[in-house]
């Protein structure tokens, strides 16, 4: 064990959580919280769906190439089972996405990504509409990815939806962290949908 972690399991054993030697959002949380960080200071804010739709907010104009960045994530992704190098995503949450990648792979380990479909990716950018066809999906702006969805089809259900397995708790407390939000824990439906833009 190295140095690193046993000074982070001692610190995780003195706050009460998990001692598991990963500095994760759970961690960090706590250590805020310690220090008397509050809580809505630890995750990001950010605008609304209709805010978006505006096309005022932060993320600016749905489609805009300026604003469109490529990330390398931080373990193989796969596409149609095909090895995915580069995702494209909205420059302001790049960072968010790139983090949140890392803390997957640490909790996890590559084994357990694969064996829970983690690293099955389903696309960010896409400028399209909604499934319901009503208005501008969030992938249009670069700030929605989608994972496993084979597993977790639109409108596939909890506990059939592969990422509403109590396994995948902590899959979703990382991306919350960073201020993503969940259409199946928020909305019961379209459980590989996360977007960072508030419902």
């Amino acid at each position: 064990m190295s140095t690193d972690t046993a000074t982070i399991k001692r610190i995780q054993q003195k706050l009460g959580t998990a001692a598991d030697g990963i500095m994760g959002p759970a961690t960090l949380r706590a250590i805020c919280s310690a220090i008397g960080i509050p809580a809505s200071a630890q995750v990001p804010q950010w605008p609304t769906q209709a805010q978006v739709r505006l096309g005022t907010s932060i993320f600016g104009k749905p489609g805009c190439e300026q604003n469109l960045v490529n990330i390398t994530p931080a373990y193989q992704l796969y596409f149609d089972g095909k090895p995915v190098n580069t995702i494209r995503v909205h420059r302001r949450v790049a960072p968010h996405v790139q983090a949140a990648l890392r803390e997957v792979l640490e909790h996890y380990g590559q084994d357990a990504i694969h064996r829970l479909g983690l690293d099955q990716y389903g696309g960010c950018y896409n400028y399209r509409s909604t499934t319901s066809g009503k208005a501008l999906s969030m992938h249009a702006w670069g700030v929605a990815l989608d994972f496993a969805p084979e597993q977790n089809a639109y409108a596939t259900k909890a506990p059939r939806a592969s990422l509403s397995a109590r396994e995948c708790e902590a899959w979703w407390e990382i991306w919350e962290s960073h201020g993503a939000v969940s259409l199946g824990r928020a909305r019961g439906y379209d459980w590989m949908h996360l977007q960072f833009a508030l419902l």
